[in-house]
Order: structure tokens, then C-alpha cells, then sequence
């Protein structure tokens, strides 16, 4: 599998909001598939599905998006606008991916989607 050059933009957006937004975040992560390790940008947990999300970004194809749905994982390719952090529009992908946690979500959470 060729290598995968991640955003580093968008890590540090991401964990930005980890702390403003108090949600789990691991950025960079780390994902094992077929003997490989791949880099994404972010797992947000909680979101998207019960393992949580990984972002990875527009540019990403397979086996790059495969390889988070095969290990049970949500997958969203961020756009370049996710490269600084935009409170309201973290807060509205969130809300859009849905929460997925245990126990009561974050305050400022509706799950309200996109559309």
C-alpha cells in the first residue's frame, strides 16, 4: 500500500476542538489493515458509529477509505475547511455524524443533521 501523507492542519484543528468541544480525540491515529499501518488525521470518538469516526481527506481513495470500513469504523473525507478550527462548523459535522457514546452527550450537541 503506498504511504499516506497526512494534513497536519487538520490535526491540529481537530485537536483544537478536543478540548474546546470536550469530546476523545486521538490525532494523528494509527489504523492496522493487511500487515500496513496507516496514518489518517483524526478518530473522533463517540461519533459517526459505535467505534467512532476517522478522517481522513478529500483526496483519499482506496485502499486508503476501505480500509476504515472493513475495521468497523466510520469514515468522512474532510474538505480544506476543516484545516482551522471553526467551532460552529465542527459542532455541525458532529452533530451531523450523530453521537454514538455512552452515557449523555456534550451540552451543546442536538444530532441535528445537515439537511
Amino acid at each position: 500500500m503506498p504511504p499516506r501523507r497526512i494534513d497536519e492542519q487538520i490535526v491540529l484543528a481537530w485537536k483544537e476542538a478536543a478540548q474546546d468541544l470536550r469530546i476523545g480525540v486521538v490525532a494523528p491515529f494509527e489504523l492496522e489493515s493487511a500487515g500496513d499501518k496507516i496514518v489518517y488525521e483524526a478518530h473522533i470518538l463517540d461519533f459517526g458509529g459505535p467505534k467512532g469516526t476517522v478522517a481522513g481527506v478529500l483526496e483519499d481513495e482506496a485502499p486508503w477509505t476501505d480500509a476504515r470500513r472493513v475495521q468497523g469504523y466510520y469514515g468522512s473525507n474532510l474538505s480544506p475547511s476543516y484545516r482551522r478550527y471553526d467551532r460552529q462548523l465542527f459542532i455541525d459535522t458532529l452533530n451531523d455524524w450523530q453521537w454514538f457514546g455512552q452515557g449523555l452527550p456534550p451540552i451543546w450537541y442536538t444530532g441535528k443533521p445537515w439537511s
